[in-house]
């Protein structure tokens, strides 16, 4: 089976005759002993994740499947106390970075998730109406994920609906956002794809479809869908342009692959609205790069992929599962919107994305469990308006790592938001290659996130003299015998740092004696009176604590605060 949803930190009890198994990711997950193709289905959910409502798939088979194909078990929030939570920056207002899906299939289950950015995390999620065709719709039919906006519903029959999302943030003063989402439902933009299909003019429907991506692809236009059957497919190089088709699917509830052959990938070169969407896809076989944008500037999203496993060739071009080129001018290139997603094994020093000039970007929701690579998600230059979030980054003891979320600010960075993460062996690093004394880093913002056993890097960025407002703040942070802060730049810190750099309201624990460690320089470590007493950094009065004593309890993703301790929501990735 495999699991979707599934909060980070959650525990779902699932069941199969006598069998019971814990699932704690979304991820697939086989029962033991394993279930006798054939046998009667009795898949059962026997206990819930705290705040979540989990269940089997409404399409599952009355029987286990012969094909080995899972069924699908979803999970969502559902309504829940409102909470107030400290108000941190850059509490902009309420905004829509990405929209839902705007077409749909009639008598197929659809589903998506808008992109929101702004206010105070968490968020809340109601809806308003819902309309077809103008008329007011039952919404029985619709289920929303009461905390992250997940839409699931299945289109009756073609036409225009209207669904209309009330938003709502977590701060004090609340802030609410009403946005309304056409979907249209219509055959006409559809093309699907089978490994039993045939290439021939005139299919490409429901009832009679194409073979392959490369033939639906060259008979597609602009405004269509690609949705893929269930199957293993040897697509080729898949070129993406605003010419052809510029949204990938996987049809619901089936598994399919797209494997790379170690010779190929996705690439996507897309100037116009909307944006390009490859959603619901394993992907295996990558070297080097799996997705290229170059460039994405109308958006590029990729939601509910399992990239399986890759492999770096040339180290020195930034491999990664996703990658973005740059170029030398200040403008950023791509909108990623990089959501729901699994990022498995990378051989070679890799990362799950290498994004250059990235712009008004959002990943969240996403497992990293990458093996001995660099690091997880590489922020690499000239980052603008970018949002990391709810990610659980995971490395093994032996293969910890500095770089679970890096902003390397390469040509500079700007308004970059890290918040409610949990990150396992890796740590946090700012301006690892902002090496130049007129690099900046300006107005990042980094809190409530739950680091264990690595630290919060500091490099040459926060400390040049023209960057500013890097807030650090609400932080959860555990890493015995490391220090909590710290970095590899040999650089002597101006006098203003006070100023440029903001450190308050964090949770630390470890035995180190330094605040931070540089190292590379020990005339730049910081004693905690230092860190303290000359910069008023992490200070008592500021609402931080530091001692060596741990109140964090369990492992992997359950690590965090015990149930019901009120620091839970001033700080660290968890939230009731």
């Amino acid at each position: 089976m495999r699991v979707q949803g599934l909060g980070l930190g959650g525990t779902l009890k699932l069941g199969h005759g006598s069998a019971t198994l814990d699932a704690t990711l979304n991820q697939p997950y086989t029962f033991a002993p394993q279930v006798t193709a054939g046998a009667p289905l009795d898949l059962r959910v026997l206990a819930q994740p705290a705040g979540q409502a989990c269940a089997v798939s409404g399409a599952a088979p009355t029987s286990v499947p012969a094909n080995g194909a899972p069924v699908f078990v979803r999970c969502m929030y559902t309504s829940a106390a409102h909470l107030t939570l400290p108000e941190t920056l850059p509490n902009a207002a309420l905004a829509v970075s990405f929209g839902l899906r705007d077409i749909a299939y009639p008598g197929i289950a659809y589903e998506s998730r808008p992109g929101v950015v702004g206010g105070i995390f968490p968020y809340e999620y109601r809806i308003k109406s819902f309309t077809l065709g103008g008329v007011a719709q039952s919404t029985s039919g619709v289920s929303l994920d009461w905390r992250r906006g997940t839409v699931r519903f299945t289109p009756a029959s073609e036409g225009a609906y209207v669904l209309t999302l009330e938003i709502k943030d977590s701060g004090a003063a609340q802030k609410t956002l009403e946005q309304s989402f056409t979907i249209q439902s219509t055959a006409s933009r559809f093309l699907f794809v089978d490994p039993n299909g045939t290439d021939a003019s005139g299919r490409g429907t429901l009832a009679a479809p194409y073979k392959t991506v490369a033939y639906a692809l060259a008979n597609s236009t602009p405004n269509q869908a690609i949705v893929l059957r269930r199957g293993t497919y040897l697509p080729g190089n898949i070129k993406v342009y605003d010419n052809k088709a510029k949204q990938f699917l996987a049809y619901p509830d089936e598994v399919v692959t797209l494997n790379f052959n170690k010779t190929t990938n996705i690439s996507v070169g897309s100037d116009i609205a909307p944006a390009v969407r490859i959603e619901g896809f394993d992907i295996t076989g990558v070297t080097q790069w799996g997705i290229v944008s170059d460039p994405s500037k109308a958006g590029l999203v990729i939601r509910h992929v399992r990239f399986l496993d890759g492999e770096a060739t040339n180290n020195g071009e930034n491999p990664a599962f996703i990658h973005g080129w740059g170029d030398s001018g200040p403008a950023w290139r791509h909108k990623f919107l990089i959501q729901d997603n699994d990022f498995g094994p990378y051989v070679g020093n890799g990362y799950a994305t290498t994004l250059f000039d990235a712009g008004q970007s959002l990943i969240e929701n996403n497992q990293l469990n990458l093996g001995k690579v660099y690091g997880g998600f590489h922020d690499k230059d000239n980052s603008q308006y970018n949002t990391y979030r709810e990610n659980y980054i995971t490395f093994s003891d032996a293969n910890r790592t500095a770089m679970g979320i890096q902003i390397s600010a390469q040509d500079n960075s700007a308004n970059v938001h890290i918040h409610h993460n949990l990150i396992v062996n890796a740590g946090i690093h700012l301006g690892v290659q902002c090496f130049q004394s007129t690099c900046s880093m300006r107005d990042h913002d980094v809190h409530h996130n739950t680091i264990v056993k690595q630290h919060i890097g500091l490099n040459w960025g926060p400390f040049n003299p023209s960057s500013a407002g890097t807030r650090i703040s609400h932080n959860i942070i555990s890493n015995g015998s490391l220090s909590p802060y710290g970095g590899l730049s040999c650089q002597s810190r101006p006098a203003g740092l006070a100023s440029q750099l903001a450190v308050a309201a964090n949770l630390l624990e470890s035995t180190h004696p330094l605040a931070f460690k540089d190292s590379e320089c020990t005339g730049n470590d910081m004693t905690w009176a230092v860190w303290q007493g000359t910069y008023g950094f992490d200070t008592a009065a500021s609402g931080s604590t530091v001692g060596t004593t741990s109140v964090l309890t369990g492992s992997g993703p359950g690590m965090g605060l015990p149930a019901g301790n009120a620091m839970r929501t001033r700080r660290g990735h968890q939230y009731p």
